[in-house]
């Protein structure tokens, strides 16, 4: 029998049945061994939210997104390879 990859997923417990919180791709009557840490705190759509926000903050602050490059340097392609072009 070939050992399939771990998968971490979140469920809710409820009437004494864990329910997933998204579709699980398995034959059903699989066989599953369960790891159960009870999670506290924001949902998953809050916690991404957070994270964007915390993502927005650093780049506003970094001077980054709001011309659309992706890096902060004057000379990207001295970045980029090392070298400063010829003026």
């Amino acid at each position: 029998m070939a050992k399939a990859a771990a998968r971490v997923m979140d469920a809710v417990y409820e009437d004494g049945v864990f329910c997933p919180v998204r579709t699980v791709t398995l034959p059903n009557r699989t066989r599953v061994r369960l790891t159960v840490v009870a999670v506290d705190g924001p949902t998953a759509q809050a916690e991404r939210a957070w994270i964007g926000r915390q993502r927005n903050a650093f780049l506003a602050l970094a001077g980054l997104g709001a011309r659309g490059q992706s890096d902060s340097s004057a000379d990207r392609q001295a970045a980029r390879s090392g070298t400063r072009r010829p003026r």
